[in-house]
């Protein structure tokens, strides 16, 4: 692939939007609220079951229906075993998701995502043959400094100093949105190549996979409707760089990468027309 863009540029541009975001909505956090849902954990648990269960199963048996190839198998069962995108807490939170239970799942997930995503990876090996590793300590790195510690570093502002917090909290969120804007830019054009090399049955799986996760966060939601669509967008946007880890991690072939990259693109088009379409309901 020809970087018109250099690729470590895109990764500290990718890095630096993401801990700025997380550590915005970090500002926003109240523990309280957080440990009322871990108190009650219905909501909770149907949450995890959906992103961490529900969603891998139905991803890999997409796969398998549709008669894709192995690359592009492993490419599907990377994406959907990789749960808690961090910027979907971000679409949640302003798209009218619940205030409180959206940041416990989403921390619930990254927490664990440690053991479960080595565990998938194991028993997806059963299933495709293929001898695939996702080291503990890796994907424990990814989602503590993605994820884990800007959230904390948020918090901990909002408690040291919540007049201060009011202000740097939508300061942060700002800077974060225009560097979002220009990481997007600036990975379409060094993947382009990727995007029109992407098939047509890996992309209807994953579209498939995504109406479905959004379907089965909604019921699972229950009458909350607040709490199921936070359950929906948290289980179908999967996270990309976790499943690009894993895979660079064990070399995978390129189609690979083109199949991930597609499903994440494919995500995030659907749930902002959900989002879209929900909106004007609401409305």
């Amino acid at each position: 692939m020809v970087e018109i863009i250099p690729l470590w540029l895109i990764n500290l541009l990718s890095f630096t939007t993401v801990f700025s975001v997380m550590a915005a909505i970090g500002t926003t956090i109240t523990p309280e609220v957080c440990f009322e849902h871990i108190r009650s954990p219905w909501a909770l648990l149907r949450g995890l079951l959906c992103v961490l269960v529900i969603v891998p199963v139905i991803g890999i048996a997409a796969s398998f229906a549709f008669g894709l190839s192995l690359p592009e198998k492993v490419g599907i069962t990377l994406m959907v075993i990789a749960p808690g995108a961090p910027l979907a807490l971000r679409r949640a939170l302003s798209s009218g998701a619940h205030a409180g239970f959206a940041p416990t799942l989403q921390i619930a997930l990254a927490v664990l995502a440690v053991p479960a995503v080595p565990l998938w990876v194991l028993m997806a090996n059963l299933v495709l043959g293929t001898n695939g590793i996702a080291g503990t300590l890796a994907v424990a790195r990814q989602v503590s400094l993605a994820q884990l510690l800007p959230l904390a570093l948020g918090a901990v502002a909002r408690k040291a100093s919540p007049v201060h917090s009011q202000w740097l909290g939508p300061i942060i969120g700002r800077a974060g949105a225009i560097l979002l804007i220009l990481a997007i830019i600036s990975q379409l054009i060094d993947l382009q190549h990727v995007i029109l090399s992407a098939r047509l049955w890996p992309v209807i799986v994953a579209a498939l996979t995504t109406v479905i996760a959004l379907l089965m966060g909604h019921l699972l939601g229950g009458h909350l409707h607040e709490v199921g669509h936070s359950m929906a967008i948290s289980s179908a946007l999967r996270n990309i760089g976790l499943a690009l880890l894993i895979a660079t991690a064990n070399r995978t072939p390129p189609t690979v990468e083109v199949v991930i990259v597609s499903y994440a693109i494919t995500a995030i088009v659907i749930v902002s027309v959900y989002i879209a379409l929900r909106g004007r309901v609401l409305n």
